[in-house]
């Protein structure tokens, strides 16, 4: 038979020992351990992969959003313009007929004004020899 040396007598059965303990601990303890790692690491990998795929989601909403807001804007401005627009044409049209109106009425007032005075001078000229008269008498103070 072998014979093995006095210094290697201790070391077979630390050996053995630590095998035993090595195939236990691997069957129940590190591969046990090691599945839960991997399933860990695949969760976190799903969930990081996830959070990206919600990140860039997120930014191409908000591009969208972005892109409604400005189109909101230039419709809005091109709709103020052109409301402006249609005010400033509105308000043309009103000054215009005010003017319209304001001339017919002073053209108006102008006849009646003129037609009064005619009327009022041919009141005068038909009263003027009494007035003449009234007057004449009361300057020379008798009746003429």
């Amino acid at each position: 038979m072998l014979e093995i040396p006095p210094k290697l007598d201790i070391l077979v059965p630390i050996v053995l020992i630590f095998l035993v303990v090595w195939f236990v601990l691997r069957r129940w303890w590190f591969e046990p351990m090691m599945r839960v790692l991997a399933e860990r690491t695949k969760r976190s990998e799903g969930a990081v992969a996830e959070a990206q795929a919600l990140q860039a989601e997120a930014e191409r909403m908000r591009r969208e959003h972005a892109a409604a807001l400005d189109e909101a804007r230039t419709e809005a401005h091109r709709e103020m313009q052109e409301i402006l627009r249609a005010a400033e044409a509105e308000q043309k049209r009103l000054m215009a007929e005010a003017t319209e109106e304001a001339q017919r009425t002073l053209a108006d007032v102008r006849a009646r004004v003129a037609e009064d005075l005619a009327a009022a001078r041919r009141t005068l000229r038909a009263d003027v020899p009494a007035i003449a008269r009234e007057i004449a008498c009361k300057v020379l103070g008798r009746a003429v």
